[in-house]
């Protein structure tokens, strides 16, 4: 990509956390994950490797995959998630490494397989789990499903963004305030 240049996409980058990113491919509108072609995209635009082959079975391994992932976090199930992973991880050839810097796992991959280039979103999941379950929450508007990691300091946070959702919800209040006045 050229240095400027903004790659279109229908996904929605709202979490910084790449689980959560991944979790938000099923929307009310349908599922973004439907052909070989969209989980390269997601991978892309997530900022991961490619693999080296995608096929149908791959697409609904990842499906099956983030809709576990979404019950498991969205329900605050720490212990779902840890199976999640364990599960996906078996299939994954290659070897955990830990950053002397920071004491991270990383994964480092035998292949370039579709296993592969998920396991770095699905150690971060693993993170998510040990440090922020509880905050993960799904967006309080009705026609929203995003999942989003509650930052505020109170964890009162109800909408995945203020620019998405936030601002509709709080200008219908309002207009229905006025309405209700007769203003």
């Amino acid at each position: 990509m050229v240095a400027g240049q903004t790659l279109m996409t229908q996904f929605t980058w709202l979490s910084g956390r790449p689980s959560l990113d991944l979790c938000n491919t099923r929307t009310p509108d349908g599922d973004l994950l439907q052909t070989p072609q969209d989980v390269s995209e997601w991978l892309a635009t997530a900022g991961f490797s490619q693999p080296e082959n995608t096929c149908m079975q791959d697409v609904e391994r990842v499906r099956a995959l983030r809709d576990a992932l979404r019950g498991a976090l969205v329900n605050h199930d720490a212990g779902e998630v840890a199976t999640v992973v364990s599960d996906w991880l078996t299939a994954a050839p290659g070897h955990l490494a830990i950053d002397p810097a920071n004491l991270r796992a990383s994964f480092c991959p035998d292949v370039n397989s579709c296993e592969c280039v998920f396991v770095p979103t699905l150690l971060d999941a693993v993170e998510i789990a040990r440090e922020e379950i509880d905050r993960v929450r799904v967006c309080a508007a009705e026609n929203c499903s995003m999942v989003y990691l509650d930052s505020s300091r109170n964890g009162s946070r109800r909408w995945c963004s203020m620019e998405r959702c936030g601002a509709r919800a709080k200008a219908h209040a309002y207009y229905e305030r006025k309405r209700g006045r007769g203003d």
